[in-house]
């Protein structure tokens, strides 16, 4: 069957929000600068006050939690990503992977709605170690276990799973087609694939706000655009049953993270290094905000089919 490509308008981050968040985060800023320009007479070891000093900073996958929700780290919560799945139709029966797991709360969110066992692999070993002690927590180290790799370096069984998900998966892998051709293969016949990613947009032309956004990706990005990837994937064996631009969703996504984080934790009587961490975080999620309003980075949704497999080489 053909792929046929959903379209979605664009429209950019309501000026209002916008411009609560950075003016908050300014005041936060500016009140950090502040306060390190303020200078104290020592104590003595013996009878010395806790400072500002002895608070280590904010852990970022505690930020991104209090933004995307616990076991998250990227936008889009529970909610969202059992509605991501519904076309698996997933059941007990059946077997899935997940080729970007983060703290493994897509994988536990699905095995406990779903009964499915789910292989959660993430390239990043603190993410994954962190994610496996979170599935350990709640007993389901069995059936949405964490695990590090390389996918760069992807072996899988061949004809194992009957589902695989990619959330942001590809976008910084190095040999994008290597790397699919082992999701395929790993694939039974007819399993599922469902992929969303970073797309660019040729027609934007060159973006000095692409450029910002990547400097601030966990690697380099190495970004496609739409004709890449359903070309590559065509070429593959897959079936591509919908392209979809999401990257308003996304948006949305984005917004409504800052939103709970900014109704839910005081970020005025936090300490210093705290509200730095913040500020990092916020950096990313504006950069990203303004590479999609500058029209040269997108987000879709690939859902396909293994129809057939491609040759071993």
């Amino acid at each position: 069957m053909a792929a046929h490509a959903v379209a979605a308008p664009h429209s950019p981050a309501k000026p209002a929000f916008i411009a609560r968040l950075m003016s908050l985060l300014g005041n936060l800023r500016a009140r950090s600068g502040a306060d390190a320009a303020v200078e104290e007479e020592p104590l003595l070891l013996t009878n010395r006050i806790p400072s500002e000093d002895d608070i280590p900073p904010l852990d970022r996958l505690t930020v991104s939690q209090w933004l995307w929700g616990a076991g998250f780290n990227i936008p889009g919560a529970e909610g969202h990503l059992l509605e991501l799945v519904k076309p698996f139709a997933l059941n007990p029966a059946m077997s899935m992977l997940d080729v970007a797991a983060g703290l493994g709360g897509p994988a536990r969110a699905i095995a406990h709605s779903f009964g499915t066992y789910v292989t959660a692999l993430e390239r990043d070993p603190e993410l994954a170690r962190r994610g496996m002690e979170m599935s350990v927590l709640q007993g389901m180290q069995k059936r949405a276990p964490v695990s590090v790799y390389d996918p760069d370096k992807l072996q899988l069984r061949t004809g194992l799973y009957d589902c695989i998900l990619g959330q942001q998966a590809t976008y910084t892998v190095g040999d994008r087609e290597k790397f699919l051709r082992g999701l395929i293969m790993a694939l039974k016949p007819r399993g599922q694939l469902l992929l969303t990613d970073f797309v660019i947009e040729p027609k934007a032309g060159v973006k000095p706000e692409l450029s910002a956004w990547a400097q601030l990706q966990p690697g380099p990005p190495k970004l496609w655009t739409l004709a890449q990837y359903t070309d590559c994937l065509t070429k593959l064996g897959f079936d591509i049953r919908i392209t979809e631009d999401t990257t308003e969703k996304y948006h949305g996504l984005i917004l409504t993270g800052w939103k709970r984080l900014l109704s839910t934790v005081d970020l005025r009587s936090m300490p210093k290094k705290h509200v730095l961490s913040i500020l990092d975080e916020a950096e990313t999620w504006v950069r990203t905000i303004r590479a999609i309003d500058s029209g040269a980075l997108r987000v879709f949704r690939f859902y396909a089919l293994a129809a057939k497999r491609p040759a071993v080489r």
